[in-house]
């Protein structure tokens, strides 16, 4: 069961999530009546915790195992008497469906019923039957995939028959898809996806064998990623025949392409968990691929929609896991892979530039701060994929009035440590005689001042790279890029970026990962103290690391956050400020998250202008705000366009 988080004053979106819960209760072979008690138990549950659907395993009215009765007429009628007594349990509840055998037209279809508002909503015949291995299904069904605007009665009801069936759920579209049918080359749900399903279902009596279980993981993650969508699998378990085959019940929900919620095979648990819908529909929105091919499938095949109302959530609360740390995985081992995954993302494409351009070398402003230090460390690595010596790399430390000893120390030890061509610049008098020429009064700190400081530094280095027939190498990161936290045409501009688009939050686990991976104890040890060193511009004040960046736009945590849902997924200020809330509640209060949060939108509107002309650089994740590439914006956008 997902952790239930309540907002401390957000509040949840409406229309946005979608709550599913997956059961797998344990059946008597053959027995609807008893099969009847143990799903409306789990419905009960589901009705507590507020779902929109319950989804149950294939065939689990009577059992999958049910064999040769399944031609029985006792067992037939027993299912259909079922049946109407689980649909009339809805009438004020969730959907759900389960799985059951139905007759049409004399022939024995493998069939998920969807159960709502008290009766049965439609029928959905299994399209493909595994008659291979262990499997023998044709001994009994007939596949319904050619079954198409059909109907099926089912006690007193005529209801909708069909493999053409969705169900809008509360403005939710769900498909439903059984078991093998996921496991076809070409799935239904594809089909389902293309014509509007957000979620699919799939009810299933899969057996375990070992890996089994790990083979289902991948499939159903793919499938979610590849239709955009969510998808919901539920397995069979507890009570199914073990004479040749085992059941685990096995559980899963995974939203494009990634895990929400998961039952191990053998738990004898359920789960709860909201779906994102509207990530689902972002995504859509964007990719143009998924849209030119739902219009080829919709030309070629229609589609009938069941509308259904079901009780909305009301208790505010959100039943997913929200990670307060949007680009940084929380285990340890995918961390250490997306860390020399990134390095590679940099350095290859940076030495691919330098012999492109046939320079020959890599200069660069290294300050003793994280971003410069990250940007020499791709340098090293880059150098070592061209085998070129340390000396290829020209680092250029610029100390000026408001640079700390510290910083300063650590920049000039590990330009030493790893042997590059260093030099240290002042530029204290360069700025003043600028400012004296402009008439500045050389001691105002204002924004004049701070940016002259930083356009030398830059002249410095253009200067410096023509004279050693190099490049300059760019230090900034995306979340400075995305704040306009830079100079314009100083720390701003450089011949390439590496750092692009490296969020903020991740460049002390890359420096972290590069100390305990790549280099020596004395330099692990340097990288070790830049680690903890303030994250400070050093442009005002005398060098004692006062002007702290975070003090001035905001936690760097916090805008990473906003940027991943907004860039990323398309979310509304009030739903990143909900969810954000649930992040970051201990941490930060709700008057805090929204201040930062209308910074962050302010800032970000008004320095459209500084990206569009930033260097190039890679683009290493899902968020880049290239504008040659992913990120598209007028600079004149209303500043008033988020309230």
């Amino acid at each position: 069961m997902q952790e239930q988080l309540t907002p401390p004053r957000f509040e949840k979106p409406e229309h946005e999530y979608f709550r599913v819960m997956t059961a797998s209760p344990e059946v008597a072979i053959a027995d609807p009546a008893v099969n009847t008690e143990a799903i409306l138990a789990h419905y009960q549950d589901a009705r507590e915790q507020e779902a929109a659907l319950l989804v149950l395993p294939e065939l689990c009215v009577t059992g999958y195992s049910t064999a040769d009765l399944f031609f029985n007429r006792h067992v037939l009628n027993r299912t259909n008497q079922a049946l109407t007594q689980l649909a009339e349990a809805t009438l004020d509840g969730p959907a759900m469906v389960v799985g059951a055998p139905t007759i049409q037209d004399g022939l024995l279809y493998n069939s998920a019923v969807m159960l709502a508002q008290g009766g049965i909503a439609g029928v959905v015949p299994k399209s493909y039957l595994p008659n291979y291995n262990e499997f023998y299904e044709k001994r009994w069904f007939t596949s319904g995939r050619t079954v198409q605007g059909a109907t099926i009665r089912i006690g007193e009801q005529d209801v909708p028959f069909g493999t053409d069936l969705l169900f809008d759920i509360n403005g939710t579209k769900v498909g439903v898809e059984v078991c093998e049918d996921g496991f076809a080359p070409i799935p239904p749900s594809a089909h389902h996806a293309l014509a509007g399903a957000d979620v699919i279902v799939n009810l299933s009596a899969s057996n375990e064998l070992v890996g089994k279980d790990s083979f289902r993981r991948r499939l159903i993650t793919g499938h979610a990623a590849n239709f955009i969508c969510a998808y919901v699998y539920t397995s069979a378990g507890r009570g199914e025949s073990n004479a040749d085959v085992v059941y685990g019940g096995h559980q899963m929900v995974a939203e494009l392409g990634k895990m929400l919620a998961e039952v191990q095979p053998f738990a004898d648990e359920t789960t709860a968990v909201d779906i994102d819908t509207s990530y689902i529909e972002h995504d859509r929105l964007v990719n143009k691929t998924f849209a030119d091919q739902a219009q080829e499938a919709r030309a070629m095949r229609s589609y009938r929609t069941v509308p259904l109302k079901v009780p909305a959530t009301q208790d505010g609360t959100l039943m997913r896991t929200v990670n307060n740390e949007a680009f940084r995985p929380q285990n340890q081992a995918e961390l250490d892979r997306r860390c020399e995954t990134l390095f590679n993302l940099m350095a290859y494409p940076l030495a691919q530039r330098l012999a492109d351009s046939k320079a020959q070398g890599i200069v660069l402003g290294l300050s003793g701060g994280l971003d410069s230090t990250l940007a020499l460390l791709t340098a090293e690595y880059a150098r070592q994929i061209m085998l070129q010596p340390a000396s290829f790399i020209h680092t250029i430390t610029m100390p000026g009035a408001a640079s700390s000893e510290r910083t300063q120390s650590n920049a000039t030890k590990l330009a030493e440590a790893l042997g590059t061509t260093h030099h240290v610049m002042p530029i204290g008098e360069l700025a003043e005689d600028a400012m004296t020429m402009i008439g500045h009064d050389t001691t105002t700190e204002d924004i004049t001042y701070e940016n002259t400081q930083a356009r030398m530094r830059t002249l410095l280095l253009m200067n410096y790279a023509n004279m050693v027939q190099g490049i300059v190498e760019g230090t900034g990161d995306m979340s400075e890029i995305a704040q306009g936290w830079c100079t314009f045409n100083a720390d701003h501009m450089s011949m390439f970026n590496p750092n692009a688009s490296v969020p903020k939050t991740l460049v002390r686990d890359l420096v972290n990962w590069f100390a305990r991976n790549r280099c020596t104890p004395q330099v692990a040890e340097i990288l070790s103290d830049i680690i903890d060193t303030p994250v400070s511009p050093e442009l005002t004040g005398t060098g004692d690391l006062s002007q702290e960046t975070e003090s001035l736009i905001g936690p760097y945590k916090l805008h990473d956050f906003f940027l991943t849902e907004e860039i990323r997924r398309g979310s509304t200020p009030q739903k990143i400020g909900f969810l954000a809330s649930l992040a970051f509640g201990e941490e930060f209060t709700v008057q805090e998250i929204q201040e930062w949060l209308d910074a962050y939108h302010g800032r970000f509107t008004a320095n459209q202008w500084k990206r569009e002309t930033v260097p190039n650089g890679p683009k290493i994740g899902t968020v880049s705000l290239s504008p040659r590439g992913d990120w598209r914006m007028a600079p004149n956008t209303s500043p008033t366009w988020y309230k």
